[in-house]
């Protein structure tokens, strides 16, 4: 059950005291397309054991998480607020960026499409077989999962899993024509294209009936939305689409599902805006010591739901000998993140987000002038070859703002961080997933030299 430190307010309450709705699901997948039901069966076995190799397939829902109640009412969400049309950019520099203040913003999805096009039929429409990454392996491998699968995988099993898949997809794969075709030209494609559809030489000349030709393109996804415009200024396009980290997130999960506790990698700052559903998120500043929001407890994973489950309570409790609790002494930001919200991350600030029900988001890390000096250091310790292309492109400019100075400090020394990303997508290198993974190759070696014996042996 929820601990009792929770006060917890039910899901029709809250949205009939916030006026808010959740997306209507007026039907079931099987309903819309034909599933091959075992052929999802091997999938599903298949995609669970490699995103999750520390679980056995029976595991997912030993802990009964799906039985508790995560919901907060509104008057627990402490975070600024402010409408898109009333503030300036040179206003949310001033009372946000620069003091790397979190804040939630109204308004940045008006005259969105994504605000009528991003909801589970439209979509699945769209990217029926589409394959989208739902976790890594223990390589750093995406696992990935075909669209309708992933839908009928929250209609059954994710209700108890206990805390499901989660698409969380920053590059959508590379889609090639037939083997035939690719052997001529092989078209990759991605839905964050900027152009919606893709022609060539070859295509136009075909003779095919249109029903028999291969798809050549997915709707672009990247005209349903745009960039609000405090964030627009990211300095990382200046190396290039190629050179630069993954950067935005296609996000869409169940109840449950999430991140979590982390910082953005290189000191980027993020900002998430959600268009259907609602998240719950807790923020803490830079300075909060990671054994207070991360630390070593029994039974806790590094996922969102057991955080929530196990860390919030001990946060929020007071004892007989504290005058306040922890959360208090640090000044955690809590969230409760409705649709058409936009939640801005400043740079260091550990966050873990869990969704509440179903959800659809789109995320992006980003670099503005105000924390360039902090994010080239910390990418000259982890990526130095894109520190560098970075630090040729401010040389050519003439005025990049006022702490500039990072120019001349090329050779100060930088001191390793506790946590810190490579040039993988989205690999955790926290204290428990670091070890977990040390295990794993310990196993792994342990495995082979048995093997050797045994062929010896024989």
């Amino acid at each position: 059950m929820p601990p009792s430190t929770h006060t917890y307010m039910s899901k029709q309450t809250l949205n009939q005291t916030e006026g808010q709705s959740k997306e209507k699901v007026s039907f079931r997948v099987g309903d819309i397309i034909s599933l091959d039901l075992e052929k999802y069966e091997r999938k599903i076995k298949s995609i669970k054991i490699r995103a999750r190799s520390e679980l056995d397939i029976f595991e997912w829902s030993k802990r009964g998480y799906s039985k508790n109640n995560y919901w907060i009412p509104p008057s627990a969400d402490n975070v600024v607020r402010i409408e898109e049309s009333n503030v300036s950019r040179e206003e949310f520099i001033e009372k946000f960026e620069v003091p790397g203040l979190p804040v939630v913003i109204n308004g940045c999805t008006r005259g969105w499409p994504a605000e009528v096009k991003w909801n589970r039929e439209t979509l699945l429409k769209k990217f029926e077989d589409y394959r989208f990454k739902v976790g890594e392996d223990d390589n750093g491998d995406p696992v990935r999962m075909a669209f309708k699968y992933y839908l009928y995988y929250l209609e059954n099993e994710a209700i108890k899993d206990d805390s499901p898949l989660y698409i969380f997809d920053s590059s959508f794969g590379k889609l090639k024509r037939s083997v035939q075709q690719a052997e001529k030209t092989i078209l990759k494609v991605s839905p964050f294209d900027f152009s919606s559809e893709v022609s060539t030489d070859n295509q136009n000349k075909s003779e095919e009936p249109k029903e028999k030709q291969p798809r050549f393109h997915r709707p672009c996804l990247l005209k349903d939305y745009k960039v609000p415009k405090y964030f627009d200024d990211d300095l990382f396009r200046l190396t290039g689409e190629k050179r630069r980290p993954p950067y935005r997130w296609f996000v869409l999960g169940g109840e449950r599902s999430g991140t979590g506790i982390h910082f953005d990698p290189l000191g980027t700052s993020a900002w998430n805006t959600l268009l259907v559903g609602h998240k719950r998120w807790c923020l803490f500043p830079p300075s909060t010591p990671r054994k207070i929001i991360d630390p070593k407890l029994k039974g806790l994973d590094h996922e969102a739901v057991s955080w929530f489950t196990h860390v919030y309570p001990i946060l929020v409790k007071v004892d007989k000998d504290q005058s306040r609790s922890f959360a208090e002494e640090f000044e955690m930001v809590q969230v409760l993140q409705k649709p058409g919200e936009t939640v801005y991350v400043p740079g260091g600030w550990h966050h873990v987000v869990m969704n509440l029900d179903f959800t659809i988001a789109v995320t992006q890390n980003f670099c503005s002038p105000t924390s360039i000096e902090h994010v080239w250091l910390r990418t000259r310790n982890s990526r130095p070859k894109l520190a560098q292309k970075l630090l040729n492109k401010f040389t050519n400019l003439s005025n990049i703002g006022d702490s500039s100075s990072f120019v001349d400090d090329y050779e100060l020394e930088v001191s390793e961080t506790q946590s810190e990303t490579d040039d993988s997508d989205g690999e955790c290198l926290c204290y428990t997933c670091r070890e977990n993974g040390k295990r794993y190759n310990d196993r792994k070696i342990n495995e082979e030299i048995r093997k050797k014996k045994r062929k010896k042996e024989e």
